[in-house]
């Protein structure tokens, strides 16, 4: 499963809610919560790259794969 990493690069900028990220990316607070929360079927390129330029990062620093666990 893919994990979202947004609340971890929120805290590390001191990014203190989702307004204040819309503002300086141009993304949704509904996109932007769907992300926060892993929910969704999908992100797409734009906010991914609108978001890489804010923190300055990878896609990789936004999100992490976790394999699935399988009992």
């Amino acid at each position: 499963m893919i994990k979202p990493l947004l609340a971890e690069m929120m805290g590390k900028h001191k990014v203190k809610n989702f307004t204040q990220l819309e503002k300086a990316t141009g993304i949704s607070r509904r996109t932007l919560a769907k992300i926060y929360n892993g929910e969704g079927g999908g992100i797409d390129y734009d906010t991914l790259n609108a978001l890489c330029s804010y923190f300055q990062c990878s896609v990789g620093d936004l999100l992490e794969f976790v394999p699935d666990e399988k009992g």
